[in-house]
């Protein structure tokens, strides 16, 4: 991908956005072409949690973790408040089984480097005295993880991109990709056409049918996702941490829950057989009850959006990052986790395409293991 002096980045999520913000900062021309507008789709519904926490294998938990240590930098980068809120991530559980199964997870994730302790019941109440443990069998508390709001990163991401000479193109859907010889060209749109030297497909869960326009045989698992957001609680959530996970080897309703930097509060959550809030407010509000059996504080807010979307998910679960074989010109980030990842996607992916160089870090996540 050495002739990459004009780049188009299909999809304005955090991922595409990323990517965008780093190809304009070396100096590459860049289109941005989104379907809606930036922002608007998995990245606004996500749940927004920084971590590496339950991520396997190995080598995709370093990804992660490194990923992690990029944000500052990140930030740092684009000069603007993206939301970032640090601070770890607490759980805990109420069996026994799952005490025995939380403390191996522990164990391996030490192993591995990861800032994540198990903790007493006073120590964990001490920490965060608003929420209501009942009787755990076991407390972790991970120190590295965080929360952002990826709306701001894409806004901040897109400025950059413009104030630098590049183009965001909002409302344009994808209509093709016209080759010459093994190189796309052109990118034909419901609005036009757009000439160029290279290709990103960031386009979250319509990734695999862009790269099918070129031959690709990517698939996405159907995983819709959706978040409750509720009115503005006028209290910190949290005394210490920055998200909360309820028991996962409770039979009731899973909560992951975290507080906007604007005082609202996000909830996503369900069962194992049914992700709440998928179907109707009474879900959300139910959602939002169960939630205050843990924080009695929220018992009082209301249910104020439900978000939704197709989430990005590989049919391995593992990110799908690089060119493709058939059409080298070509690159794709396709992957859940996105938020997490974006840093790190957005450098190494910037720096292969622009340099035509192939980093070690991404070998695993190639698309050709799926023979594109």
């Amino acid at each position: 991908m050495k002739n990459t002096s004009r780049v188009i980045v299909i999809g304005a999520g955090i991922v595409g956005a990323a990517v965008a913000f780093g190809l304009a900062k070396r100096g590459l021309q860049v289109d941005v072409i989104e379907a809606d507008r930036p922002g608007q789709g998995a990245s606004r519904v996500s749940y927004a949690w920084i971590n590496g926490r339950d991520k396997n294998p190995i080598h995709y938990h370093e990804l992660n973790r490194r990923s992690q240590d990029m944000w500052w930098k990140f930030e740092d980068e684009l000069q603007a408040d993206l939301g970032l809120v640090w601070g770890g991530e607490m759980r805990w559980t109420v069996t026994e089984s799952g005490a025995l199964e939380l403390s191996s997870r522990v164990a391996e994730l030490q192993s591995w480097g990861y800032p994540i302790r198990e903790l007493s019941l006073s120590a964990a109440t001490e920490m965060e005295p608003g929420i209501v443990f009942n009787n755990p069998t076991s407390v972790s508390y991970t120190e590295s993880d965080g929360h952002v709001d990826p709306m701001r990163v894409v806004s901040a991401c897109m400025a950059v991109v413009t104030r630098l000479g590049g183009k965001v193109h909002t409302g344009e859907l994808v209509t093709g990709l016209i080759k010459n010889g093994n190189a796309v060209t052109h990118i034909t749109t419901n609005k036009g056409t757009h000439e160029c030297d290279s290709v990103v497909i960031a386009a979250g869960a319509k990734t695999p049918e862009i790269a099918a326009m070129v031959g690709s045989k990517l698939e996405n698992t159907h995983s819709p996702g959706a978040t409750v957001i509720t009115n503005i609680l006028s209290s910190p959530l949290f005394h210490s941490i920055a998200a909360m996970h309820s028991p996962r080897d409770s039979t009731g309703v899973l909560i992951n829950l975290r507080q906007l930097t604007d005082g609202r509060v996000m909830i996503h959550g369900g069962t194992s057989a049914h992700s709440i809030a998928d179907e109707s407010i009474d879900d959300a509000e139910m959602l939002l009850e169960e939630t205050g059996k843990h924080i009695p504080v929220l018992k009082n807010l209301n249910v104020e959006e439900i978000r939704r979307a197709l989430r990005p998910m590989p049919i391995d679960g593992l990110p799908v990052l690089g060119p493709l074989l058939s059409t080298p010109n070509v690159y794709l980030t396709y992957t859940h986790s996105g938020v997490t990842l974006a840093p790190m996607i957005g450098e190494m992916a910037a720096l292969e395409i622009s340099s035509g160089l192939k980093t070690k870090i991404l070998e695993p996540y190639r698309p050709e293991r799926f023979g594109s």
